[in-house]
């Protein structure tokens, strides 16, 4: 018989069709209308109009599989099919009907599920799995009885959107189903083939029997080409990338990649789990911006790419190179942590393999190593952010980036105090930070779900002053984007100069803190710096005896001796710098609080 389609356009859902798939093979024919794919020259149609396996005398498998198009999750779908066996159904003599499978070679890694008959015994039972990969897992186990000699059956299977699965049978091969089973799985939802598996004996190899497949659901229209979901460099000359869809082998030819550099076509391309894998003849140099032309590249449904991308080739990172510059440590209640790191080098650096860790201060060691898991290439003076649930932190912080928010095991943070560790994947330290809760804003009774962070993202991370509460008009957090308090640096060609003349530590994320910076002729040099109020009286000394760089930033934010907040007023900052040279610096500058 030949397939019917009837297709149907549901409103508003423009990509959704209705569709139905029959197939009772009574037109003799199995290459056409629909086609049947795999190993077509095993199975034939029989004199009763069935499909039936005839694979040469050899314990082996056989396949044939059709394409459903894209299956719609989000509607319900129905399949049902006959099944004979001229045979005692065992672990070495099974059939496997694939309900779902993303790939068409039934033989290889794919992500389905599929009904099986077929164990050892004679109490045989349809049995429902799920198939990551190439391994298994059974989701449910049917009925004793009926299928452990020479069984003659129809199945009927529904699933819902709720991703609800329920197997029917008629043990007679007619319509009166009885219920099998159900359960509920929704770890696969992309499909565009379904067929029939065959695992035979010699002795068995024309003994399995199909007819009356029918599959009735929505099919999504796919007229969109496919695009780069992402594409990295992997070794001195191999690059990978990743499409946002399933692709045809069109995605293998070496002729529809082409790559700047005079490295021209790729001299492999290997298909790997996440994507494909394109070697090079050339070696790449760190922090080059490759340019690679992609053609002729079609999707599942015949869409083409044609495209050009842009690939940094990253570097490594140094100790100081990448920075902790935002942290939240004490969630709400069924939030999640979040660290963030900054790019302080002038390289792109890919955090692939770094870990995230803390410090165990019962054996005084490095512990609970996180491994970062994805390509993340951070460009200088870019920012990235890892957390343990990433729909959690974009709901509980509206001033976010999701394209910098990345998701990953992290360790414990502790809401007291903790040092945490950033590491190549030599365990090399990159950064480390000692934080605690007393680094909030002091006017912060409860600091719960207010992120710190710094100030100066490119100075040391364990530089006290250096940190501060979110501030509450940003909603007291920023993952993957500029801290609020962040200070742009500034320094001109003066010795020393204010940044901030007038500031407000209100923590409302303006000028909540005031920023100093100096620039000096010799190097080596040791600083000092105090504020004093207007009757010249000591208010905080914020630099003592603090070995100075050419040039740098120091900031004041607003507290006296005791920790607690200055008043209202103009105050003196006196600056003073020793060389070993004996030259001596010294500013006077006045601020507003």
């Amino acid at each position: 018989m030949r397939p019917h389609f009837l297709l149907l356009i549901i409103p508003f859902l423009y990509v959704s069709l209705h569709a139905q798939l029959i197939d009772d093979f009574s037109d003799g024919d199995f290459l056409n209308n629909p086609t049947w794919q795999g190993d077509t020259s095993n199975f034939i149609i029989n004199v009763n109009n069935q499909l039936q396996l005839n694979a040469p005398s050899v314990t082996d498998t056989s396949f044939l599989v059709v394409e459903t198009g894209i299956l719609d999750f989000t509607n319900t779908i129905t399949w049902e099919f006959y099944v004979k066996l001229d045979l005692s159904p065992s672990n070495s003599n099974n059939f496997r009907y694939y309900l779902t499978s993303n790939n068409a070679n039934l033989r290889g890694n794919l992500n389905g599920y599929f009904i099986r008959v077929g164990e050892n015994g004679s109490t045989d039972k349809i049995k429902l799995y799920r198939q990551d990969g190439t391994s298994t897992n059974l989701l449910m186990t049917g009925l004793n009885g009926a299928y452990g000699i020479s069984p003659e059956f129809r199945v009927r299977v529904n699933r819902d959107i709720n991703g609800n699965w329920e197997v029917l049978s008629d043990s007679t091969g007619g319509t009166s189903f009885v219920y099998e089973g159900g359960a509920t799985d929704n770890t696969h939802q992309f499909s565009t083939f379904s067929g029939v598996w065959c695992k035979r004996t010699t002795s068995n190899t024309d003994n399995f029997y199909f007819d009356d497949i029918e599959i009735n659901g929505n099919v999504i229209t796919d007229n969109d080409p496919p695009q780069v979901s992402n594409s990295f460099v992997k070794g001195t000359n191999t690059i990978e990338i990743q499409f946002d869809e399933p692709v045809t082998t069109s995605a293998e030819q070496i002729s529809n990649y082409n790559l700047n550099f005079n490295n021209g076509n790729p001299l492999l391309v290997t298909v790997v789990n996440s994507g494909y894998e394109l070697l090079f003849n050339n070696p790449f140099i760190s922090n080059d911006t490759l340019i690679m032309d992609i053609s002729n590249v079609l999707d599942l449904s015949g869409n083409v790419l044609d495209t050009t991308i842009e690939i940094i080739v990253p570097d490594t990172a140094s100790a100081g190179d990448l920075l902790f510059n935002e942290l939240l440590f004490d969630p709400y209640a069924g939030g999640s942590d979040f660290v963030e790191f900054f790019n302080a080098s002038n390289s792109n650096i890919d955090l692939y393999h770094y870990f995230v860790a803390d410090y165990d201060a019962s054996d005084g060691e490095i512990s609970n190593y996180k491994q970062i898991t994805g390509h993340y290439v951070i460009s200088p003076s870019d920012v990235v952010c890892f957390t343990e649930d990433t729909s959690s932190t974009i709901s509980d912080f509206y001033t976010h980036d999701l394209s910098k928010i990345f998701q990953m095991d992290l360790p414990s943070f502790p809401n007291d105090s903790a040092t945490i560790y950033l590491l190549t994947p030599d365990s090399i330290v990159v950064d480390k930070f000692s934080y605690s809760e007393d680094m909030h804003y002091e006017l912060i009774n409860d600091p719960e779900g207010i992120s710190l962070e710094k100030i100066i993202s490119n100075e040391s991370s364990n530089d006290f002053s250096n940190w501060t509460s979110a501030a509450e008009s940003v909603g007291w957090g920023t993952p993957g984007v500029d801290n609020s308090q962040r200070f742009n640096q500034l320094i001109s060609a003066n010795q020393f100069e204010v940044q901030t003349a007038v500031f407000s530590p209100d923590n409302d994320g303006f000028e909540d803190v005031a920023v100093f910076s100096y620039q000096l002729t010799d190097s080596d040099m040791v600083g000092n710096a105090s504020i004093y109020d207007k009757t010249g009286r000591l208010i905080k000394r914020v630099l003592t005896n603090k070995l100075l760089g050419t040039e740098g930033q120091f900031i004041w934010d607003g507290t006296n001796s005791n920790n607690q907040k200055a008043g209202i007023g103009i105050y003196l900052v006196h600056f003073e710098a020793f060389g070993e040279n004996g030259n001596i610096i010294t500013h006077k500058k006045s601020i507003t609080l």
